[in-house]
Formats: structure tokens, C-alpha cells, sequence
């Protein structure tokens, strides 16, 4: 048991002999084990056709991680496992009980002698305690610990997801807000391109073709702003979805948004794996799994043994009938149960608790493979993602500087439309990459913290 103990608990876990040393959250929403707490929901009053305004992504990941059902039934299951430990470990107490009984009885005679009726009546109390059991009470109190600290973790991971789901989501909505942006300049440009050649047409310096292919170009960016337009419609929908809000609900985002530190080139992807094998709770929760299964395992062999009981019983009897007088009775000893004979049950639990122990042992390899691939993509990720954020820079300032210059050239007769028009496509697909590098950035950086089991720094900070 204490080989099971070393493997799973870190130096960060204390778990004493019952459920409230495991420091067990207060409300659903809280990490385990945490040492910054959730701020307090704001609790103005509000009708439902008012705007839901949010002044940080740590505000509207709290919102999510209160109001979204996976995080509700995370807490309700944690606080079904710390009873069930609550309960485990009330078998170290002795059971006292006490009862009250009446009974009327008439003895049968045989030589046709009346015998009289007997009403007895009175309280009586019954103690039983386990002295000696091999180990099977400690066995499944610390099956059961173990079954509330994977809960723990599980949970830890549940909310994590949840702060994965609304960081996406937000991302996304920024990305489409910054490809509207570009839509709109893109828009506007090639409106000043189309009154430049209508001031042109009239003057008798362009023809008819130039305007009308003005026409077209501007016709064209209005459709694609539209068509931005409801993916960010899409985008906020999705949003509120992962951040538990009503899709009727007005969302307004009002705050900054503070870009991360680029990661370090000296980051070796060795020491982020080892940072996600000491971090997932998911791989936490299955190792406390495997302990579990091996501590029940152990409970069934502890219970093949005999087992050593403390046993009392008294009790004060009375008669209605008036010439009986009250009596007391008692009793103490000491009872030593054998088993001698289950059919195998115990022997097979016990095969069946090893067997589920190397199963989940089976699924932790398993899952820290799947582990190691997932932080690996996401370093790649945002490896390339800072390569492309930096690229992205100086096509942008090249498209725009030859925007300039090809605008500058046609208001002054020296050049074409289509080379007007194609500068300015050029500066409206490198500002549309430049939205989408920055998306992908944030992004990128969200799936390595949520790969590495780690939480943005500035997710929880308290509100002022």
C-alpha cells in the first residue's frame, strides 16, 4: 500500500485519514488544490433584454466555468465521492443501536392448565465493534480516497476543457472582427477607387470600362463583408455557447487584448512534456484510479482472513401485569468471524480489482501518449504561428506602401485601374493574413496551456 501511495500522490497532495483533509472546493467552478480563487460574480440585477458585458476574458471564462452544466455535474459528482469516503470511514466507529419492542406471547399447554397471557415491553441497546480486520476497513477507506482524488482531478480537467472551449471560441470571434475590419477598409478603398475614376470619367480621362470594372471590384468586397459579417454572427454564437450565455442575449467584450510573450527559443519540447506528465489531471486521475483498484484488491484479500468483533448488548424488560416485577439483562463478548467457505467471491473480486488496476495503469501509457502528441502539435503550432506572425508583418507593410504608391500613380494619370486594383486586393489579403496570423497566435498558445494542463497566468486574476 505505501508503494501505492508514493506512486500517486505528489508533494503537493496531503490526504490524512478523512475527506475534509483533501481541502475539498466550496462551490462548484473552483480548481482543486488552487491558490487563487475565482472572483465573486458581479450580482447586479439585470432583465434578460440588457447587454451581458464582460471587461476581461478572465470575467466571461468565470461566468462559463459557473453557469455551464459539465461544471455542475463535476461538482455534484465530487461531492458524491466525499461522502462515499465519509461513509468508508465511519467503519472504524463501532455501531451502536437502540431499539424499543412489545410483545404478547401465551405459552401452549399440554394438560389443559389455563396459562396466562404475558405483555412485555421495554428498551434494549446493542453495540458491535470490529477490533481486528487484517486491514480490510483501511483498505477500502483508501480505495475510496483514492476514488474522490480522481474525481478531484477529473474535475480540474472538466473546468480546463471549459476554459479551452470559451479561449477558442473568443478567438475566433476576434479573428472575424478583424477580417470584417479588413472587409470594411477594403471596402472603403475601392469606393475612393470608384469616385477617383468617376472624376476621371467625367473629365474624359478614363473610359466607361474602367468604371464599370470599379463597380465590379466594389461590389464584390460588399458581398465578402456581408459574408464576414455572419461569420462573426457564427462566431459570437458559438461564443455564448461555450460561455453559457443565452443566444438571445446581447454579448458585449469590452476590454484590450493583451497579446502573449512570444515563447522562448531556448523552450525545449522535452521539458513541456515533462511539464504536462506532472501537470494533466487527467493522468492524475487515472493513476488515482489504478491506486483505488489496487487498494479494493487488497481489501478482498484482507477479507478472506478472520476478522475480530466486540460485541454488547442490554436491555430493562417490563410486564403490563402488575404482579411481574421488571428485569435487566446484559451481555459482552467477543466474537471472532472465519470465513471458511464464498464460493471464490472474495478471491475473484480481488483478481477482478488487480486486473482493472493494470487496465487503468494500461490506459495512463495510453493517455500520456496521446499527451506527449497533442503538446507536441501545439508547440509546433505556435512555433509557426510566431513565424508567420513575423512574416505577415512585412508583406502587410510592402502591399501597403504599394498601395500607396499605385493610388498615387493613378490620381496623378501616370497609372492603370488594374494595377490600382490589384495593390489594393494585395493590401486587403495581407491585412486579412495579418488578422488571421494574430487569431492563430493567441490560439496556438491556447492549445499548448490546455495540452500542458496549465492555466493562462491572467485567466483568474481578481477583478477590481
Amino acid at each position: 500500500m505505501k508503494r501505492a501511495l508514493s506512486l500517486l500522490l505528489i508533494a503537493s497532495w496531503t490526504c490524512p485519514g478523512h475527506a475534509a483533509a483533501l481541502d475539498l472546493p466550496e462551490r462548484p467552478g473552483t480548481f482543486w488544490l488552487q491558490l487563487d480563487t475565482l472572483p465573486e460574480p458581479p450580482q447586479a440585477p439585470a432583465a434578460q433584454a440588457d447587454a451581458l458585458r464582460f471587461d476581461s476574458l478572465a470575467a466571461l471564462t468565470e461566468h462559463a466555468l459557473r453557469e455551464r452544466a459539465e461544471s455542475r455535474a463535476a461538482w455534484l459528482g465530487i461531492q458524491a465521492e466525499a461522502a462515499r469516503l465519509d461513509a468508508a470511514t465511519a467503519a472504524n466507529w463501532p455501531t451502536l443501536t437502540g431499539q424499543f419492542s412489545f410483545t404478547r406471547s401465551q405459552a401452549l399447554s399440554s394438560s389443559g392448565a389455563s396459562v396466562p397471557v404475558r405483555h412485555r415491553y421495554g428498551p434494549s441497546l446493542s453495540l458491535a465493534y470490529v477490533i481486528y480486520d487484517f486491514g480490510a476497513r483501511a483498505a477500502s477507506i483508501d480505495a475510496q480516497r483514492y476514488q474522490l482524488i480522481a474525481s478531484l482531478l477529473s474535475n480540474n480537467r472538466t473546468l480546463q476543457d471549459t476554459v479551452a472551449a470559451v479561449e477558442t471560441a473568443y478567438y475566433a470571434v476576434l479573428a472575424a472582427r478583424a477580417q470584417l475590419a479588413a472587409q470594411a477598409q477594403q471596402e472603403t478603398a475601392l469606393r475612393t477607387s470608384l469616385d477617383a475614376v468617376d472624376v476621371r470619367l467625367r473629365g474624359g480621362l478614363a473610359a466607361r470600362a474602367d468604371q464599370l470594372r470599379a463597380r465590379a471590384a466594389l461590389s464584390e468586397a460588399t458581398l465578402a463583408r456581408q459574408a464576414t459579417e455572419r461569420d462573426l454572427a457564427k462566431a459570437e454564437a458559438a461564443l455564448k455557447q461555450a460561455a453559457a450565455i443565452e443566444q438571445t442575449r446581447a454579448l458585449v467584450l469590452d476590454w484590450e487584448v493583451a497579446p502573449p510573450a512570444p515563447l522562448d527559443a531556448a523552450t525545449l519540447l522535452a521539458d513541456l512534456l515533462a511539464e504536462a506528465e506532472r501537470q494533466r489531471p487527467d493522468l492524475r486521475a487515472l493513476q488515482a484510479a489504478a491506486a483505488s483498484a489496487r487498494a479494493d484488491a487488497q481489501r478482498a484479500r484482507a477479507a478472506r482472513w478472520p476478522s475480530l468483533s466486540l460485541a454488547a448488548n442490554t436491555g430493562r424488560t417490563f410486564f403490563l401485569e402488575d404482579e411481574l416485577s421488571p428485569s435487566t439483562s446484559y451481555s459482552v463478548g467477543v466474537n471472532v468471524s472465519v470465513p471458511l467457505f464464498d464460493g471464490g467471491r472474495l478471491a475473484a473480486e480481488a483478481r477482478a480489482a488487480e486486473r482493472d488496476a493494470e487496465r487503468l495503469q494500461a490506459d495512463v501509457d495510453s493517455q500520456r501518449s496521446q499527451v506527449s502528441l497533442a503538446v507536441a502539435e501545439a508547440y509546433h503550432d505556435v512555433r509557426h504561428a510566431q513565424a508567420q506572425r513575423e512574416g505577415v508583418v512585412i508583406q502587410f507593410d510592402s502591399a501597403s506602401e504599394s498601395a500607396q504608391a499605385a493610388e498615387a500613380r493613378y490620381r496623378a494619370g501616370v497609372g492603370s485601374l488594374l494595377e490600382l486594383l490589384t495593390a489594393q486586393a494585395d493590401l486587403a489579403r495581407a491585412r486579412q493574413a495579418q488578422a488571421q496570423a494574430d487569431a492563430d497566435w493567441l490560439a496556438a498558445f491556447s492549445r499548448l496551456n490546455h495540452a500542458l494542463g496549465r492555466l493562462p497566468a491572467d485567466s483568474f486574476a481578481s477583478q477590481p
